[in-house]
């Protein structure tokens, strides 16, 4: 009996450790099966009478001692006490299991579904030819329609029923094409970039998709105008129609055609996501910007990039921590590429000069990676993205390539003034906007604070003031020339805009202004004097303008495209 007794208490002691240890220990009652006992006040709390300390019943466990956190001290509690994802917690579905885990990969293969659908309608869309057919076509079945209404050819009213039945069948192509372009951009612009960043973060968001349902709606509206014109007019060749209601469906079949053709003309200006590295970059626009520049070629490629893009960026800038030289970082080492880039562009630099630059910036790891066609960034895509950036703002463009010829010609603005002064705005600016870009220099050897003012006549706003602290810029004593020790332009041009100040500002005016409008920039001393002032003229117009907002994305669509046909053939 005495000996049951000691092998009863050895078990429920067992039991308490597993307990204790995060086992499934139930309370036996009567009968084999295991019951949950009724709980009543007090049962959790009510001590046991032979209850025992958990170091005599557990003494491994007693020298773990966990720490406690309070409340006030949650935010500094060690990584270690808490829960992570990548816990060793037992998969409820399986050790092999994938349930819970595929969100991400089943919308990554939505987007590849559907961006091959895209990719099918679009090339079928873009066939040579095939724009200029569907506004031909358009065309010629309005005027067969007027022809019909004023009295000519009515036998031949099957003719003007077949023009805008073909119209419709062409149009069917681009509607679907433009449907799987939207549901390809929402579910791209939906993926999550590196460290689960979302691309909403990025703007131009909204621009996209709103830019893409407006296109849709474009398509169905013209492809339904059609269809029904080709059944008025059907209709007029099938059933009796006196002179008033053959009248009226004349005039109704000319009205959808105009309609048709109106959106005709405005669809087949551009046809989005027509590229394959970057399906979204044609349809982005700055809108939201930084006004100074650090960086100043990377901040302005970034700014221009659509959000897939940009998150792509991010992340192979942050990729390349471990692939720069000692004495670089990875945005350093990006700008001087950039740079270089622009160079080569201008036939400064040749190819072979552009990869020994690349290699003092960047190990050979990433020199593979640049080389690499089939990377996302190499250097055939960025001559691409510069290339867009270029057609979107020439003006910071003009700025460094004046730049640049000053330094190569020794010019007395850069060699003898303390305080160099550039700006840039272009010559005609539509709808009321432009971008205005500054840039200065502080060769007067110390750190001063200045006043930049922006003057703009009858804008909005019509003055501003900019207090900022231009970096000292090392001044260059003698021309710059290429390939010379210590005086090459790439260095001699690397150091002059790493060491300045450049401003990108926007500069707007009332709504249906119109005529020529000077802008003058004054650079003064915290004193109040003027170290130096411009004075620039642009005019305004409200129709077409080179420098627009819808043409600058026309023509950097229209250069990247270029650009990536050249490179195919």
């Amino acid at each position: 009996m005495r000996g049951s007794c000691i092998e009863l208490q050895s078990q429920a002691s067992t039991t308490a450790c597993q307990c204790h240890d995060g086992g499934r220990g139930r309370i036996r009652t009567r009968g084999p099966r295991l019951r949950r006992p009724v709980h009543y006040p007090g049962y959790a709390t009510r001590p046991l009478s032979r209850a025992r300390p958990l170091e005599e019943m557990c003494p491994e466990k007693s020298h773990q001692k966990h720490p406690v956190i309070r409340c006030h001290q949650a935010q500094k509690a060690p990584r270690e006490n808490v829960a992570s994802n990548t816990s060793d917690l037992p998969n409820p579905y399986g050790e092999d299991a994938s349930f819970g885990q595929t969100t991400e990969t089943a919308l990554t293969r939505r987007v590849r579904i559907r961006d091959s659908q895209r990719v099918l309608w679009t090339r079928i869309t873009t066939i040579r030819w095939s724009g200029r057919t569907r506004t031909t076509i358009s065309a010629a079945a309005i005027l067969a329609t007027a022809l019909f209404a004023s009295g000519w050819g009515e036998e031949y009213l099957l003719v003007g029923v077949s023009l805008f039945a073909i119209q419709t069948i062409l149009f069917f192509p681009a509607l679907l094409a433009s449907s799987f372009a939207k549901m390809s951009a929402r579910d791209r612009l939906q993926l999550k970039i590196g460290n689960n960043r979302s691309m909403e973060a990025y703007p131009g968001v909204e621009r996209i998709l709103n830019t893409l349902h407006e296109r849709t709606l474009r398509e169905r509206t013209r492809t339904l105008c059609a269809a029904l014109a080709a059944g008025v007019l059907n209709s007029v060749d099938n059933f009796e129609t006196g002179t008033v209601l053959a009248s009226i469906l004349y005039g109704l079949a000319l009205f959808l055609g105009s309609i048709s053709l109106i959106n005709t003309l405005q669809l087949e200006r551009r046809i989005p996501m027509i590229d394959t590295d970057f399906p979204l970059l044609s349809m982005h626009a700055p809108t939201l910007h930084q006004s100074t520049l650090d960086r100043v070629l990377s901040d302005l490629v970034v700014a221009h990039l659509d959000p897939e893009t940009a998150g792509a960026w991010d992340d192979w800038v942050t990729g390349l921590e471990n692939k720069v030289r000692s004495n670089q970082t990875p945005e350093s080492a990006v700008e001087h590429l950039l740079r270089v880039l622009h160079l080569n562009n201008l036939g400064l630099l040749d190819n072979e000069r552009l990869i020994s630059e690349s290699k003092r910036v960047f190990r050979v790891a990433a020199i593979d990676d640049l080389n690499n066609e089939e990377s996302k960034f190499c250097y055939i895509t960025l001559r691409r993205l510069m290339a867009h950036t270029r057609a979107w703002q020439p003006g910071l463009f003009r700025l460094i390539d004046r730049l640049k010829d000053a330094a190569l010609r020794g010019h007395s603005s850069l060699i003898e003034n303390s305080w160099r002064l550039d700006l840039d705005l272009p010559p005609r600016c539509s709808q009321g906007q432009g971008d205005l870009f500054v840039m200065v220099h502080n060769h007067s050897g110390k750190p001063s604070q200045v006043e930049v003012d922006i003057i703009a006549a009858d804008g909005e706003p019509h003055h501003q003031t900019l207090r900022l602290n231009p970096p000292v810029s090392r001044q260059p004593k003698k021309p710059a020339k290429i390939g010379e020790e210590g005086n090459d332009i790439v260095d001699v041009l690397g150091r002059l805009i790493d060491n300045c100040l450049v401003l990108w500002i926007g500069l707007a005016w009332p709504q249906g202004s119109t005529g020529s409008k000077p802008v003058q920039v004054n650079l003064r001393e915290q004193n109040g004097g003027t170290l130096s002032s411009f004075v620039v003229q642009t005019t305004l117009s409200s129709g077409f303008n080179p420098e627009g907002a819808t043409e600058k994305m026309l023509d950097a669509a229209a250069v990247v495209r270029r650009i990536a046909i050249s490179v195919a053939e």
